[in-house]
C-alpha cells in the first residue's frame, strides 16, 4: 500500500534535514514524499532539491508563498497514495510510525487513524493525549467522538488532538475535507481540516501511542506575538461555524467551537493588551457545615487565590488566617500570609487545604495533624467552570 507523506516547507532550514531524514528512514518503505516549498527565503529550497536528487521517492514542488493551507492543498492534489500523513518541516516522526499505524487500517477499511504526539521544548518532552478512549469507532459509536472532539468540557481541552500531523487519513477523504478550506485561515488551520474529515469518516481509530514529535521553538506560533490575531480568529470561526451548522445538534459542535477558540482569544489578549485570564477553581462550599464559620485557608498559589476571592465575598464565613509555608510574612491580594505553626494561636472551625495535587494535600494534612484535629482538615479535588474567567494579577 502506497502512503503519501506531505511536507509543507517555509523557512525551516535549521530543522529541515532532520525532518526529512526521519521520513526517509521509515521502516515502512512503500512511500512517496511530497515536499511543498512555499516560497521559502532561506536555504530550504536548496535542501529540498538536494534530497530529491538522493531519493527517488521524493518529489519537490516549489510555489510562491501562499501559506500553510495552500501548501497542504498542493501536496494533497499531487498525492498518489491510498493514505496520507503530514509532517511539518520543523518536526520529525518515529521511524516506526507507518509500520505501527498501517496495520490498524484493517486492510484499508479504516478512514482515519489518530495517534499521539510528543511536544519537545529543548530537553523537555511532554506527551499529548486524546480524551476519547482508545478504540475503533463506527456507526452510532461515532457520536461518542463527535460530542467532545472539538472540546471536552470534562477535561477542558479538545477530545481529539486537532493537529493534522497526528492523523493517517484516506487520500479521498482528505481531499474532500481540505479543498474548500479558506486559504486565509492561518490560525486553527489544522482543526478546519481534521474535524471536517472526522465528521465525514465512516470508521475511525484512536490510539494514544506517540509517534509524532512536535518541536516548540522561538518561531513557533505559540511563542510569537500576533497583533492581527482577532482577524484570523474571525476567519476560522466563520468557516467552522458554517461547516458545523449542517450537522446534528446533539453533537453540540458550535458550543464546542466557542470553547475551542477561547484559547485563541486569550492569546490575543496577552499579545495586544498584556492581559492574562484564567479559569478560577470553584470553592468547595459543600464541604462546610452550617456550624463552620471560622475558616483557615492553607495555600496561596493559584488554587488558594481563587478560593480566597470567593470566600471573602461570603458574609456567612470569616477568614481567620491564610497560611502558606513558602509565602509566610508576604502579602497576597492585600492579605498577609502566615506560617502553619502560627495556627496554634488561632481559633477556627475548619482548615481548607487549597492545592491541586492529591499527594501534596496529604503531605500537608500529615504535617497539620501533629497539632490539629484531623477532623478539622478538609481537602477536595479541584474543579473549574470552563466558562468562568478571572483576571490574573
Amino acid at each position: 500500500m502506497l502512503i503519501s507523506v506531505i511536507v509543507p516547507v517555509y523557512n525551516t532550514e535549521q530543522y529541515l534535514p532532520f525532518c526529512i531524514n526521519s521520513i526517509i528512514n521509515q521502516s515502512y518503505k512503500n512511500i512517496e514524499i511530497i515536499i511543498v516549498n512555499d516560497g521559502s527565503l532561506d536555504g530550504s529550497p536548496q535542501i529540498c532539491d538536494d534530497f530529491e536528487k538522493k531519493d527517488s521517492r521524493i518529489s519537490v514542488i516549489h510555489q510562491k508563498h501562499q501559506g500553510l493551507v495552500s501548501a497542504r492543498k498542493t501536496g494533497v492534489r499531487s498525492a498518489n497514495g491510498e493514505y496520507c500523513i503530514f509532517v511539518d518541516s520543523d518536526d520529525w516522526i518515529s521511524e516506526n510510525l507507518l509500520d505501527s499505524v498501517l496495520y490498524l487500517t484493517q486492510n484499508g477499511t479504516i478512514d482515519i487513524v489518530n495517534y499521539g504526539v510528543t511536544c519537545v521544548d529543548g530537553t523537555d518532552y511532554k506527551n499529548w493525549y486524546y480524551t476519547v478512549p482508545n478504540g475503533i469507532y463506527e456507526g452510532q459509536d461515532l457520536t461518542c467522538i463527535y460530542k467532545k472532539m472539538v472540546f471536552d468540557f470534562t477535561k477542558n481541552c479538545p477530545g481529539i488532538i486537532q493537529s493534522l500531523c497526528t492523523k493517517l487519513i484516506k487520500k479521498k477523504l482528505l481531499y474532500e475535507s481540505i479543498q474548500f478550506v479558506d486559504n486565509r485561515i492561518t490560525m486553527g488551520e489544522d482543526a478546519a481540516v481534521v474535524y471536517k474529515a472526522m465528521l465525514n469518516a465512516k470508521k475511525i481509530v484512536v490510539i494514544n501511542d506517540c509517534y509524532y514529535f512536535y518541536r516548540t521553538h522561538q518561531d513557533s506560533m505559540c511563542r510569537s506575538k500576533d497583533y492581527d490575531i482577532f482577524t484570523k480568529i474571525y476567519y476560522f470561526y466563520q468557516y467552522m461555524y458554517n461547516m458545523f451548522s449542517i450537522y446534528s445538534v446533539e453533537y453540540c459542535l458550535n458550543m464546542q467551537l466557542r470553547a475551542y477558540i477561547i484559547s485563541f482569544i486569550e492569546k490575543g489578549l496577552i499579545d495586544i493588551f498584556s492581559v492574562k485570564l484564567s479559569s478560577p477553581y470553584i470553592f468547595p462550599f459543600e464541604l462546610l457545615h452550617n456550624s463552620d464559620k471560622k475558616i483557615v485557608l492553607y495555600g496561596a498559589g493559584n488554587v488558594g487565590r481563587s478560593y480566597y476571592k470567593q470566600l471573602v465575598k461570603k458574609n456567612t464565613f470569616e477568614l481567620v488566617a491564610w497560611v502558606d509555608k513558602g509565602l509566610a510574612g508576604q502579602y497576597v491580594l492585600n492579605q498577609k500570609i502566615v506560617s502553619p505553626e502560627s495556627l496554634k494561636n488561632y481559633k477556627f472551625d475548619k482548615v481548607l487545604i487549597a492545592v491541586k495535587a492529591f499527594e501534596t494535600s496529604q503531605k500537608i494534612k500529615k504535617e497539620l495533624c501533629t497539632y490539629i484535629d484531623k477532623e478539622k482538615i478538609l481537602w477536595d479535588e479541584t474543579k473549574t467552570n470552563f466558562w468562568l474567567r478571572e483576571l490574573e494579577i
